[in-house]
């Protein structure tokens, strides 16, 4: 039986960096597995739960299966998490507004907006907070680093992303990847955290150099994985 994933691969190292962040940054422990598997099958869910709503669809049964059959799988494997620490629900339902973003963007056949994109971040920032309190059980301002540093990377992705497809030809997106990014690096450098400073160098100079470039889908894609890995290593070296 082939897997119904989403082709939009590069959010994946999205869903998983903040968790991944989290872990590292609390105190990680062998139930994070559990949770990562939970996490991660939650969030294959997504793609065919939002299929749901877009109306008239030849698919409905199917998407409808595989909504079922992750769910189940995320449910499964969340319960010995549940176990150690239910009060990640609290993080769960904060994600729900933003789902409601989702949906209501999926509705209107405009997934592709702008706010649409940075609900999903915010989703993906409140599931490292979740993976920082399951070991912690503390809400301390650590918590508030593992959603701020990769929000503010994903912001830049998004923006310098759009600069080089979608929007390539509108000059407001591909000004505004450059200002994240210089502003980024400003504010590290001001607070002297030089070394998170230097973690959004690499992704600063691919949001200049490389819109200029009529790079494929694919050579975009394989360029941001390097970069995500590049910038996730820089951060794990500037904060742990």
């Amino acid at each position: 039986m082939k897997l119904l994933i989403s082709n939009q691969h590069g959010a994946i190292l999205m869903a998983l960096i903040p968790f991944l962040y989290g872990m590292l940054l609390g105190n990680p422990i062998w139930l994070h597995f559990f949770l990562l598997l939970a996490w991660f099958s939650l969030y294959l869910m997504t793609y065919p739960f939002l299929n749901l709503f877009k109306g008239k669809n030849v698919h409905f049964a199917k998407y409808q299966k595989w909504t079922l059959i992750y769910g189940t799988a995320s449910l499964i494997f969340a319960l010995p998490t549940l176990w150690h620490n239910w009060h990640i629900l609290y993080f769960l339902a904060a994600m729900l507004p933003f789902v409601a973003i989702n949906i209501y963007f999926v509705k209107q056949k405009n997934e592709r907006a702008l706010i649409n994109d940075f609900a999903g971040i915010i989703i993906f920032a409140i599931a490292g907070m979740a993976s920082y309190y399951f070991s912690t059980f503390t809400f301390n301002s650590q918590i508030w680093l593992v959603a701020l540093l990769p929000t503010l990377y994903f912001v830049g992705t998004t923006l310098y992303v759009k600069s080089c497809m979608r929007e390539r030809k509108n000059p407001k997106y591909l000004y505004a990847s450059y200002l994240w990014h210089i502003a980024c690096i400003g504010l590290f450098v001001i607070t002297q955290q030089i070394y998170l400073a230097l973690a959004f160098v690499p992704p600063a100079i691919r949001a200049y150099l490389l819109p200029k470039k009529k790079l494929s889908v694919k050579q975009i894609g394989f360029a941001e994985i390097a970069i995500s890995i590049l910038f996730f290593i820089q951060l794990i070296f500037a904060t742990l």
